[in-house]
């Protein structure tokens, strides 16, 4: 199975098939509820869309990364969101309804915001004077085409399946999405391997840096707005788990550079690092509710 075939075929279809299956766990009700409370979903968008991106810079400067791998960072910023923050959000018992509308709205956002920033962020490499580009429209069609229109027409096909049929479905449509992700993930780390930056590089201290901090970031700012612990764990995942299929695609497909790809591909792994710490700590503290009564008030 070459590489260029993971790439350019199959992470494509299964990043499309991912949230298709997003958009079939979305009901009107999910936004409907979230949007009683404004703040918070204004407050994880602009954390996102606005904070991410600065806080990726400011990583880059304070790292001597190469000029590519500081492009994968940035790019790896730009996407917020996805479905496996949805995940964990469920996992570690957080507003559910508030982490699906903020990656809808991610997912509605980045097609339009990614590839304007991302030129940007060329520019300000000195990767565009080395013919290094990303069309705006082009990519808009293409991110439209791999993540909104799913959403979309997932939604409309849970309108459209009867309730009973769907609750037998939902739960294997998602396990062999999620499963199908993963295997391509570990499939184009596997043909990568050899150019892949060691365990022991900037690269990897990037990424995990980029993950631990927006984490950190994400649930600062909410704990500081005295949120609903729930929304402040919603509001973690949500800026701390990046969609490193998307940055993938954008880099494997759209950019035609390996080299970039290799970055949310390393993300795409090691994120799992600080997450899954996080998550057992959550529970953790469920579990001994008398040691964390001020994280609940």
């Amino acid at each position: 199975m070459s590489a260029a075939w993971l790439s350019q075929v199959a992470l494509p279809w299964v990043l499309a098939s991912v949230m298709m299956a997003m958009g079939l766990s979305l009901t009107g009700a999910d936004f409907a509820r979230t949007w009683r409370h404004p703040r918070r979903v204004l407050l994880g968008t602009g954390l996102q869309m606005l904070a991410l991106p600065l806080l990726a810079w400011a990583l880059v400067l304070l790292l001597p990364l190469p000029p590519l791998a500081a492009a994968g960072l940035l790019l790896v910023a730009l996407v917020p969101g996805g479905a496996t923050s949805n995940m964990f959000s469920y996992l570690v018992q957080g507003d559910l309804a508030l982490s699906v509308t903020l990656t809808a709205i991610a997912a509605v956002l980045a097609p339009f915001t990614l590839p304007l920033v991302m030129g940007w962020n060329l520019e300000l490499l000195g990767l565009a004077t080395g013919g290094l580009s990303l069309p705006y429209w082009h990519t808009v069609g293409q991110l439209l085409l791999v993540t909104l229109l799913p959403v979309l027409a997932g939604m409309l096909l849970r309108q459209a399946l009867p309730a009973r049929w769907l609750e037998v479905v939902l739960p294997g449509v998602k396990g062999f999405t999620g499963v199908a992700m993963i295997s391509v993930v570990v499939a184009l780390f596997a043909s990568h391997a050899e150019r892949l930056p060691s365990l022991l590089s900037l690269e990897t201290l990037a990424v995990l840096l980029l993950c631990l901090f927006s984490m950190l970031l994400g649930h600062g700012v909410a704990r500081r707005l005295h949120l609903p612990h729930d929304s402040v764990r919603a509001i973690t995942v949500e800026v701390g788990v990046q969609n490193a299929g998307v940055a993938m695609m954008v880099a494997f497909v759209l950019l035609q550079q390996p080299a970039i790809g290799l970055v949310p591909l390393l993300y795409g792994l090691l994120m799992n690092v600080p997450v899954f710490l996080w998550m057992f700590a959550c529970l953790w503290r469920d579990r001994h509710p008398e040691a964390t009564v001020a994280d609940r008030r």
